[in-house]
């Protein structure tokens, strides 16, 4: 129902005999009833539940894109831990490279070892050099990258010379992590993922387009009633008995019009529920990718784990073959190649194992960050 009001005043002598009004002119108030199209439902009504919706909308997007920024976040500090970390194990080697060919030389002058076995120290030397070079490479690219993400509480980006030491990562006692639980994570990803609520929100804003589509194919049927009065006074023709406010000094209006085919209408929302549709296959697509990714990175976490461990006691039993090949080298038995290799296995097992573990906390980042979660 809407109510309305007007002022009307017409004047000369060439006015149109149903167009005279009285001199003072003529006030009108009445009211307007709907009882076809818009009864139910119209576009004020459909503003408001899309605006509501909207709402719904943008809270959605923002967890979303949340959800993806802390998910970067997360991947560019665990590279970095990874690539510090590296850097103080290729440092070690590095160093133990140099005390050994120190010791080496002066066997040499001493006359005990052979010119080679310095000269194969001092390569080794140089190519731990080279590995701390590209280590020191990634370390740095790692940090600018981590800096990227990293702000202060009142909204300063934090260089990279403000960042801490990385802790390290084979001190964490990632055995002892519980199982993130998939099927509980999948659970909750189906019911409040941030991408399956835009996407529900997006059925919720198509179906009050249907909604309205469909009031827009019933026909149109206002009934109106209006009071004239004569300038500012109502029932100017009032009697002993009252004012006749169903005869005399009112206008009542009826309007009625329904297009013949009603193509347009139609039309509309037959355009609407293709799209109902088109959402909806969307939806359940996106329910199948979320899942899947679910699925996969609690595979990988599961994977790794188990890698992990299994790269941890080969690099304890690669350090025991180094430590009875030293023990060979020192009594003569051995020689300088047998040594670097055993070393050289040794440190590579240590660089993997560090690296599985890398992978396996982005990994965990990963399974939290597909069911949607990570933002929270």
């Amino acid at each position: 129902m809407e109510l309305k009001g007007s002022y009307n005043l017409a004047s000369g002598i060439f006015v149109n005999s149903e167009s005279q009004l009285p001199a003072d002119g003529q006030a009108v108030f009445g009211l307007n009833w709907t009882l076809g199209q818009g009864l139910f439902f119209d576009e004020r009504r459909a503003g408001l539940e899309m605006a509501r919706a909207g709402l719904e909308m943008g809270e959605a997007e923002r967890l979303a894109a949340r959800n993806d920024l802390m998910f970067e976040a997360t991947k560019s500090y665990w590279t970095w831990n990874y690539a510090e970390n590296a850097v103080d194990i290729v440092s070690d080697a590095l160093i133990q490279s140099q005390i050994r060919h120190e010791a080496l030389r002066q066997s040499f002058f001493q006359g005990e070892r052979a010119a080679g076995d310095s000269l194969e120290t001092f390569i080794q030397g140089q190519t731990r050099q080279v590995d701390l070079q590209f280590a020191q490479l990634d370390a740095g690219n790692a940090a600018l990258a981590l800096a990227v993400v990293l702000w202060s509480e009142d909204g300063r980006q934090i260089g990279t010379t403000q960042l801490s030491d990385s802790p390290s990562l084979m001190a964490i006692p990632w055995e002892n992590t519980p199982d993130p639980g998939t099927a509980g994570l999948l659970r909750e990803a189906m019911a409040s993922h941030p991408e399956l609520r835009m996407y529900r929100v997006k059925l919720r804003q198509l179906m009050v387009e249907r909604k309205l589509k469909n009031e827009k194919r019933k026909p149109v049927l206002d009934l109106s009633y209006n009071l004239l009065g004569n300038g500012w006074t109502f029932f100017p023709t009032a009697t002993a008995e009252g004012p006749a406010v169903l005869a005399n000094d009112v206008k009542w209006g009826l309007q009625f019009s329904y297009p013949i085919l009603n193509r347009k209408a139609r039309g509309d929302w037959q355009v609407t529920q293709i799209k109902l549709a088109q959402t909806d296959l969307e939806l359940q697509q996106k329910q199948q990718s979320i899942a899947a990714k679910v699925q996969q990175y609690g595979n990988e976490w599961q994977n790794l784990r188990a890698q992990a461990a299994l790269f941890r006691d080969m690099a304890i039993n690669y350090r025991r073959l180094l430590d009875a090949e030293l023990e060979r080298f020192a009594i003569g038995e051995s020689s300088v190649f047998l040594v670097n290799t055993r070393e050289q296995r040794w440190l590579d097992a240590q660089l993997k194992y560090l690296k599985l573990l890398s992978e396996w906390q982005k990994a965990g980042a990963g399974l939290q960050w597909a069911s949607g979660t990570l933002g929270e």
